[in-house]
């Protein structure tokens, strides 16, 4: 591979700045594209011909969505197109989730101004990236089963699929169940966990052992 051509995602002008002073930098890496939503990023695919998209996990976008519904429009649609994911998310499930994807490579925010032309570097090699901050992250916690016997079964996954990013309504789509039902197996299973809100919800589940399944969403 010689020139790579860049489109990078994210709904802070102050981060497409700081991404792009990163990028520009390299040698035979073309920044053809900035956006703030995922509308505006997916509706330039066909004009601008990418061979790299750097998104932001959670960006705006009614039409394509965020996180994994946008990851997954992107390979089904353009499954040559190479994928980088920016997150701000540290928590292991999640970035697992983000990883069984067979995404191109994955930095946290935090770390992009470094990180980021060292994936571009590698991938020009052929290869994947995952630096070392991320690495320590998914070593630090295994994956197993949720299995908190207060739940049942359909209270799990639907708390499974929200502690891999997804919102309500991409969890009714997944499960094939109304927005109103999902809703209420969520606050139902906050009831029997003692939680309040949706940040305690993020912590019980990052302090416990959640399911990393191998099912296609």
């Amino acid at each position: 591979m010689n020139n790579l051509n860049v489109i990078i995602a994210d709904h802070h002008p102050i981060v497409l700045f700081g991404i792009k002073h990163a990028l520009v930098q390299l040698e035979k890496i073309n920044v053809v594209g900035e956006f703030e939503d995922s509308t505006e990023l997916i509706n330039s695919l066909d004009k601008l011909e990418p061979d790299v998209v750097v998104t932001d996990f959670s960006i705006p976008g009614d039409k394509y969505g965020d996180g994994l519904t946008l990851i997954k429009y992107i390979k089904r649609h353009y499954p040559k197109l190479s994928i980088i994911v920016l997150t701000m998310n540290n928590n292991p499930t999640t970035l697992n989730t983000i990883l069984e994807l067979d995404i191109d490579g994955i930095v946290l925010k935090q770390g992009a101004p470094n990180d980021l032309p060292d994936a571009l570097v590698e991938l020009k090699k052929g290869k994947k990236f995952i630096p070392e901050s991320i690495s320590k992250l998914l070593e630090k916690k295994s994956c197993g089963n949720y299995n908190d016997r207060r739940l049942s079964p359909k209270e799990s996954e639907v708390l499974r699929l929200f502690s891999e990013g997804s919102l309500v309504t991409e969890i009714a789509k997944t499960l094939n169940r109304s927005i109103k039902t999902i809703s209420s197996q969520k606050k139902s299973a906050m009831v029997k966990l003692g939680v309040d809100n949706d940040i305690e919800l993020l912590n019980h589940l990052s302090s416990t052992n959640i399911v990393c399944s191998d099912k296609k969403l």
